[in-house]
């Protein structure tokens, strides 16, 4: 009996020096990582917060001691995660790490490349500006420029760190995260592009920036609520004189002004204004009669955005002022509205724009402030007022006067709602202008030797019903017996009920460009036939239809292509500016290949 006990008491404290040995296994593997991780965020942010107030400041020697400190931190971090290592295995738990290691290696990366620039900058500290005195939001943007064109020749040093940076980081889902992360990405990413595919837009930024000669710029505001071709019904326009990246002079006014100048000089002279084909077929006065005049407001007919800024440059040299502006700047509604969740609310002549919903339209406030005004002006109305220009003003000036903590999602923001073509870009000077195209900041319509599709709806006379009507895109393509059959199905819905200057009736004229030799096989749903045109170099299909309040519509297009891929299928499919990411399916002989939100243009490489 005695025997047992003592074999229980046995077996009792192996149990024990077991559970307590993998207890100190635990702590040692788990706790001590832990805590050398939170000393390390800790210094981290601590560090972080004196690096922006060292800038704030404008003490160069703070700011790369801080620098540097916000990196070792952020080192320590990275360190004490890799002996973590073992958190990867551990079903969800799994991909939460391997998040947090991709995160703070990127931003290790990040820091050792702005302290190479730091180092590059430190004797020309005092001639870029870092005189201990705090700067005004302008100036602050006179010092980038001077930054930047002094961080030039370092780009090749840094471009490693950046692109390692961009790979820890592009296949992170931040959707499950907080937005910080997803902006903190973006950003991540960004970077990398900027020294890589944007390094020919940051040498030509300072010149396009007004550096060293003042440059003016014609801002043309595109209402995407009644998509065009190129983004929108050009509503409004405003001139901005830059120089050395300060906006300092603006004005502004509704398209209609320019228009009843530019029928005012007609009257006196002969001028070449003859509209295109679909304006006379489906965009009638509103007496009913075809239109037997064109006017700069619906001059962006073409899909190419160079093409139609060009005919809108045509027109507006018939007032006889030649063109007094150094570019075209396109940008539309999604573009007040985000930049207005950055800012705040913002007050122009009594009325308050914001990013709040708005009951009167179930839209953000300042998208229905902003529709209202749009009505007011095509009315005619004498007293209405230059609300773009002073719009713009106010942001510019609020978004650069913003905190130093601001600029990251300031910059983030513009960049995205470029790249998702809501902001595009014009220029006559040539550099600047295939510089930012290799950006896709340009709106061309582009060659490409596989597949390729481009959707172009136009709302002819539709009220602002784009701000309801949603799209769903499927592709079928059928490859077999060397022959590429598509058929593309899209279905329109409007659920909002009919609105008497806001939602109305879709007119919509909408193109297909596809590869050029494309033969039509056959395409039903719409209110009129099929039409085959050819068009900057693509095969177009052509047809019109309406979309009411309420209701739904679905077409179908089904044509031959003359491509036949070898061991991948090659698709390019490029979005129409200022259009929503409407959702897209793509089916590969039977088999759903993508489905996506068209956000931006997008390049797919099947296996067959």
């Amino acid at each position: 009996m005695m025997f047992v006990n003592l074999n229980k008491k046995n077996k009792t404290r192996k149990t024990f020096r077991r559970v307590w040995v993998l207890l100190m296994v635990m702590i040692i593997a788990l706790g001590l990582p832990s805590i050398f991780i939170f000393i390390g965020l800790k210094s981290t942010i601590s560090h972080g917060k004196a690096l922006v107030a060292a800038y704030q400041e404008q003490k160069f020697d703070n700011l790369r001691k801080e620098l540097v400190s916000t990196k070792n931190g952020l080192e320590q971090t990275n360190i004490a995660l890799n002996f973590l290592f073992w958190l990867r295995i551990l079903p969800f738990i799994g991909g939460y790490y391997a998040d947090a290691r991709g995160f703070a290696g990127a931003g290790v990366e990040e820091l050792k490349a702005l302290e190479k620039i730091l180092i590059s900058l430190e004797p020309a500290k005092l001639e870029l500006g870092f005189d201990g005195n705090q700067k005004s939001g302008p100036e602050r943007v006179t010092q980038v420029i001077r930054i930047l064109q002094k961080s030039l020749p370092q780009l090749d040093e840094v471009e490693t760190n950046f692109k390692k940076a961009k790979e820890l980081v592009e296949n992170i889902d931040t959707g499950k995260y907080p937005g910080i992360l997803d902006l903190a990405k973006n950003f991540i990413i960004g970077a990398a592009v900027a020294v890589d595919e944007g390094r020919d837009a940051l040498i030509a930024a300072p010149l396009a920036l007004g550096d060293p000669v003042p440059k003016e710029y014609l801002l043309l505001f595109q209402n995407d609520k009644e998509i065009r071709p190129t983004g929108g019904f050009i509503t409004a326009f405003a001139t901005l004189k830059i120089n050395k990246g300060q906006v300092e002079t603006t004005t502004s006014d509704d398209i209609y002004r320019l228009d009843e100048r530019l029928l005012a000089t007609c009257q006196s002279k002969i001028c070449p204004l003859t509209p295109p084909a679909p304006i006379v077929k489906y965009l009638p006065e509103v007496s009913g009669k075809p239109r037997s005049a064109w006017s700069m407001r619906d001059s962006n007919i073409s899909p190419d955005l160079p093409t139609s800024a060009l005919e809108f440059e045509r027109i507006f040299k018939l007032l006889g002022s030649g063109l007094p502006f150094d570019g075209i700047i396109y940008i539309d509604s999604q573009v007040v509205e985000e930049l207005i969740e950055v800012t705040g609310p913002i007050d122009v002549f009594g009325t308050t724009y914001s990013g709040e919903t708005d009951k009167r339209c179930n839209c953000p406030n300042v998208i229905y402030e902003l529709e209202s005004y749009a009505e007011i002006a095509a009315k005619g109305e004498q007293d209405r007022k230059a609300v773009l220009g002073v719009l713009m003003q106010q942001i510019l000036a609020k978004a650069l006067g913003a905190d130093v903590e601001k600029l990251p999602q300031l910059i983030e923001t513009i960049a995205r709602l470029a790249n998702h073509k809501h902001i595009m870009f014009y220029m006559h000077d040539q550099n600047t202008q295939s510089a930012l195209s290799k950006l896709n900041w340009t709106g061309e319509i582009k060659d490409f030797e596989g597949d390729y599709l481009h959707i172009n709806d136009s709302n002819f006379a539709g009220g602002k019903s784009n701000l309801y009507v949603e799209q769903k895109v499927v592709q079928e393509i059928t490859v077999k017996n060397n022959q590429v059959i598509k058929k593309i199905t899209i279905e329109y819905k409007n659920p909002q009920p009919f609105g008497v200057w806001l939602n109305g009736i879709n007119r919509d004229y909408v193109r297909f460009y596809v590869p050029k030799g494309s033969k039509l096989i056959s395409g039903k749903g719409a209110d009129e036939p099929f039409n085959t045109i050819e068009d900057l170099d693509k095969t177009v299909f052509e047809t019109f239809l309406t979309i009411r309040p309420q209701n739904s519509r679905k077409i179908e297009l089904e044509y031959e292509i003359p491509y036949f891929p070898k061991e991948k299928y090659e698709l390019l499919i490029q979005k129409q500016p200022g259009a929503k990411d409407f959702e897209y399916v793509i089916k590969l002989n039977g088999s759903t290949k993508a489905d996506f939100k068209l956000d931006q243009d997008k390049q797919f490489k099947f296996d067959l």
